[in-house]
């Protein structure tokens, strides 16, 4: 008892912070989940819930099977309708939001970790594809969840379940289209991490299961190549005509101009022209940037960048709305950002309560008039411009 009591004395504020973040963030995902757009839904929402309509068409285009498979779950309750449908996407909106401050707490301090979490979670883009009843929020949660398995000095990479875990986890993420490529690229960077997973599973039974496991896992997948050979290239995130080089570099250019200047997406995953990020958010990305670029030998700069890179390849080849794969490491940048200026304010008012005090609570203040501007971008303008009330008119 007394053991439990110093832990929760030790980690008050963590916990404190925790609390009140999930609570704000299941506000944010749930808040008028199906009446925001007046209980209609949109093209793309339709055809997810055509998608799943039976376990032979999860079986036959296992694609982006982790919400298949859960979609269909509801489905025998009964629940058909457009609200159902949304809540599986914000299921995985909050395991995307939890693995954003597994990573960011491993990178950062708790105080950090917690204000990039939160600009994360109550980004416009972020509710865009976490209340949209559409499987896009699994690019959010598998580039996440790469980064944890993959990231340097990842707490617990020595335990015995280390391996079954990464593998598993892995394997999920490979149903995802596209997300072949980062897998790969991340294991060629980050290839230690598996090596010491190898060798913290130190049975042979064990590791014979888990790649047992893995391949039961990826066995529906595996079935609908040999079925259905089309669907890989749809995989890889070739879905339909491989486009153009002109194409592609359209899209390329898209993704930076879509973050600080102007955005083309459509009215189902946007409002208008807006950027994606805020201001503050935009001088925080070119801060974390600059950080990472004057520690290009570090692991952790190498894992980033070649996510960072490929994810921005398949954006060129996917188009712009698959900005989801790289979207998650913006945010972490921007953390980075935050950190970096609060450890150059700290660092110059080490012993000084009032200016360390007036350092944090500016930032504070920022981060607060960023999600003030995010969420009302969302909930406010988009909701009530004309294009939004034109997309979405199917009732489910």
């Amino acid at each position: 008892m007394k053991k439990l009591q110093a832990i929760l004395t030790n980690q008050r504020s963590q916990i404190i912070g925790i609390t009140v973040g999930s609570a704000l963030l299941l506000g944010l995902l749930w808040f008028r989940l199906g009446s925001l757009t007046y209980g209609n839904a949109a093209d793309i929402e339709v055809m997810t819930r055509a998608a799943s309509s039976g376990w032979m068409a999860i079986l036959q285009h296992p694609l982006n099977l982790p919400y298949s498979v859960i979609q269909r779950l509801v489905a025998y309750t009964g629940h058909h309708g457009i609200t159902s449908l949304r809540l599986i996407s914000t299921v995985f909106a909050i395991l995307a939001a939890a693995l954003f401050y597994i990573v960011a707490r491993q990178w950062h301090s708790t105080r950090v970790a917690l204000l990039g979490t939160w600009l994360f979670m109550s980004s416009a883009w972020f509710l865009h594809v976490g209340r949209l009843g559409s499987p896009e929020i699994l690019w959010l949660v598998s580039t996440l969840a790469v980064v944890v398995l993959l990231t340097p000095n990842r707490d617990g990479r020595h335990n015995r379940l280390a391996l079954p875990s990464t593998l598993l986890a892995l394997s999920m993420v490979l149903y995802v289209p596209g997300m072949v490529w980062i897998v790969l690229a991340g294991l060629l960077v980050r290839r230690k991490n598996i090596a010491d997973a190898w060798e913290a599973t130190n049975t042979r039974w064990l590791r014979f299961a888990s790649i047992a496991f893995t391949v039961l896992v990826l066995a529906p997948l595996i079935y609908s190549f040999v079925k259905q050979p089309e669907l890989i290239k749809t995989w890889l995130g070739f879905d339909g005509a491989i486009p153009s080089l002109k194409n592609i570099g359209h899209n390329l250019l898209d993704v930076p101009l879509s973050l600080i200047l102007r955005s083309s997406f459509d009215p189902v995953h946007w409002l208008g022209r807006v950027p994606i990020l805020g201001v503050f958010e935009i001088v925080m990305f070119l801060v974390g940037t600059y950080f990472y670029a004057s520690h290009l030998r570090a692991a952790r700069t190498r894992l980033i960048v070649v996510l960072a890179i490929i994810g921005w390849a398949l954006v060129g080849i996917m188009g712009s709305s698959a900005i989801s794969l790289v979207l998650p490491i913006v945010y972490l940048l921007i953390a980075s950002g935050v950190a970096y200026i609060l450890h150059l304010w700290l660092k110059v008012f080490p012993h000084n309560p009032v200016a360390r005090t007036v350092g944090i609570a500016v930032i504070m203040l920022a981060v607060l008039l960023t999600s003030v501007y995010q969420t009302r971008s969302y909930f406010v303008a988009w909701r009530y411009n004309s294009e939004t009330s034109q997309v979405f008119q199917v009732k489910l």
